[in-house]
């Protein structure tokens, strides 16, 4: 096995032995140890996934206490199962969506650990413990070439649920260095915990409303 010292912006692989820590799994679900973050390995349960790729337990009340409008179902597509897309009201934040990330093919059991352990994340990955319960990963992607926040979080299924916060064009325009596709693969790490650090916080706090409609009393070891 190996331990993934987590950071911001990178992680520090080292080897170990030590199974990752966590508690039983239970109902409600229990709280992670924040050491959890330092393990490639984590505890899983293998629960049915919470979501049903529409906007269901995303109630008006629940999106307007947040600050947000009305929500819509994506049809599913060539791109992936459906999703509930949410209109958002910040210049961070032109939509959000709440999406089923499955697993990609049948050698891969679950979605979450691919993430967890970085693949494909060469600019940003934060690895964290989300509303006590969660794993979780923030990470910075780019839809229509626009960077965007992405909160991926392990709901102890084989599915993950992921909340990707989409940037009006105006506000994502003012961050172009962030895109290395477009910089010869060059990472502005000044840039990058810049944009994270404005553009995750509205993702959080929708996310951790929307869990509660979505996923009550779940978490990443729950057993129902």
């Amino acid at each position: 096995m190996k331990i993934r010292l987590a950071a911001l912006l990178a992680a520090t692989v080292v080897a170990g032995c030590s199974s990752p820590p966590g508690p039983p799994p239970g109902k409600p679900a229990p709280k992670l140890p924040a050491e959890a973050i330092a393990y490639d390995d984590l505890k899983s349960t293998d629960r049915k996934f919470p979501f049903h790729n529409n906007c269901d337990g995303l109630t008006p009340e629940l999106l307007s206490s947040v600050g947000l409008g009305e929500a819509r179902v994506i049809p599913p597509g060539p791109a992936g199962p459906g999703s509930c897309a949410i209109k958002g009201s910040d210049r961070m934040l032109e939509e959000l969506w709440v999406q089923e990330k499955p697993t990609p093919n049948a050698s891969e059991p679950r979605y979450f650990p691919i993430v967890w352990r970085g693949a494909g994340q060469a600019q940003y990955l934060r690895r964290m413990i989300f509303a006590d319960r969660y794993y979780a990963t923030e990470t910075i992607d780019f839809y229509g070439g626009q960077p965007g926040c992405y909160l991926t979080v392990d709901t102890g299924s084989p599915s993950a649920l992921q909340f990707r916060g989409i940037l009006p064009k105006e506000t994502a325009a003012s961050y172009p260095e962030l895109n290395y596709t477009m910089t010869n693969y060059k990472v502005d790490r000044a840039g990058t915990d810049k944009f994270m650090a404005e553009a995750c916080p509205i993702v959080e706090k929708v996310a951790l409303a929307a869990l509660g409609g979505i996923d009550p009393d779940g978490g990443s070891l729950a057993t129902a």
